[in-house]
């Protein structure tokens, strides 16, 4: 790592170590493609290149990520229903990435508001008339939070928390009398760092009210940032 006005940045080998599942060939290539997009930044100094995530880089990570277990939304009770009738595969994607899942053929849920950019995808002139967005705010016959269960598979992640939380208290315990169990690539912080950002992007994002009482990604959350905050201080 070096730093310059103020600015952290870090080699090719910081970013092979953490994606070791990767091609190095993969990983440059990739960091080529972020730096000209403006989301990462770079130096050299002699033969070495170094990097930093950008202003722009850090706002986009966060809008990817803007409905992580970290910022729940207040539910307003409202559930949106996407009906389409065609079957074109770019807008079924597009629906899911921004929130919605499938309950039957056609038919799309969620509990979020309709965004600007659901707007923009129904009324692009490529799909006008394709498809309609309805608002309902109860539900006749069943239950809000079982619904959400079912179509976001919650119990899985409610698994896959617990899972985190072993793992991770068990690396936290052992890594303070032990500093080399950390920088080890397998059952390290590495892999605890997969894990929590697997954890934290199928993380469905739902409000707190649809999330099952056993939901404990806050638990998993101080788990590792204590792991971070240890890793850093001894510069790992």
């Amino acid at each position: 790592m070096v730093k310059t006005e103020g600015f952290e940045y870090y080699s090719y080998d910081f970013l092979y170590f953490r994606l070791s599942e990767f091609e190095a060939g993969s990983i440059r290539d990739a960091a080529s493609r972020l730096e000209k997009a403006g989301l990462i930044d770079k130096i050299q100094r002699g033969a070495q290149v170094y990097f930093r995530i950008t202003a722009n880089g850090r706002e986009s990570f966060l809008r990817h990520l803007e409905r992580s277990g970290g910022n729940r939304r207040i539910w307003d009770r409202t559930w949106r229903l996407a009906i389409i009738s065609g079957q074109t595969r770019f807008f079924r994607k597009k629906l899911e990435i921004l929130g919605y899942k499938r309950i039957s053929r056609g038919v799309y849920i969620t509990p979020f508001s309709v965004s600007e950019e659901t707007k923009k995808l129904f009324l692009d002139e490529k799909y006008q008339g394709f498809g309609q967005v309805i608002e309902s705010r109860r539900l006749i016959v069943g239950d809000d939070q079982q619904l959400a269960k079912k179509l976001w598979n919650l119990d899985l992640q409610v698994q896959k928390q617990l899972n985190f939380i072993t793992f991770g208290s068990r690396l936290l315990k052992a890594g303070r009398r032990n500093f080399s169990l950390l920088s080890q690539s397998k059952g390290g912080f590495k892999d605890c760092f997969d894990r929590y950002f697997d954890l934290v992007l199928s993380d469905p994002g739902l409000p707190g009210k649809l999330l099952p009482p056993d939901w404990q990604f806050a638990e998993a959350k101080e788990i590792f940032l204590r792991l971070a905050v240890l890793v850093k201080q001894l510069g790992i």
